[in-house]
């Protein structure tokens, strides 16, 4: 397993990032999930309301201030720096919910892939409240309405996730996956 863990190291933080410093590992894992954002995202960036160095420091600032405790209230706030509701117009259009859902689901997984070197001086938090981040390779994986993520509501995210718990619910799982809630999915089928 280690050498999986140096691959990430080495790959998704870089030379650039001082892994001695955990404020700094922390923004990357932000920056990271909002280059994930970014595969639909990219579309629409021109009208987000906000830039991308506001979009991460508040979502940085967010889960700092949330303890590092997961909840979909982060992902309502967040989604308000992205637009009001939703960008694009016809059928090409994303909501700043979906947008939001993956930037925070994201910036969750890679703080628990990291968290030895972000939690140095303090216990790692309690990941079992986590989603699972939506994209095109999980939601192929489970039944739902067939939106893709970028243009998901809240209530199109809150029955894709209940049907994920379900799912989880059916399989079995070993203690660390089950410590990680929605987001083992994510592990499983990613």
């Amino acid at each position: 397993m280690d050498w999986k863990r140096n691959f990430l190291e080495s790959s998704l933080l870089r030379r650039s990032t001082n892994k001695n410093n955990p404020n700094e590992v922390q923004a990357k894992c932000v920056d990271l999930a909002y280059s994930d954002m970014m595969t639909a995202g990219r579309y629409y960036s021109a009208s987000f309301l906000n830039d991308k160095k506001k979009i991460c420091s508040a979502t940085n600032s967010a889960i700092t201030e949330s303890n590092f405790v997961f909840s979909r209230k982060i992902i309502e706030d967040i989604s308000l720096l992205f637009c009001d509701n939703t960008i694009g117009n016809g059928n090409r259009y994303a909501t700043g919910f979906g947008l939001a859902q993956k930037l925070i689901n994201m910036t969750f997984k890679y703080l628990y892939v990291f968290s030895d070197l972000i939690f140095i001086d303090k216990p790692i938090p309690d990941f079992s409240s986590c989603d699972c981040p939506l994209d095109s390779i999980i939601l192929n994986g489970i039944p739902y309405n067939k939106t893709v993520w970028s243009k998901f509501t809240k209530a199109d995210y809150i029955k894709c996730q209940n049907k994920i718990s379900d799912l989880l619910k059916s399989m079995t799982l070993d203690d660390k996956l089950k410590s990680l809630g929605n987001m083992a999915y994510d592990f499983l089928n990613w």
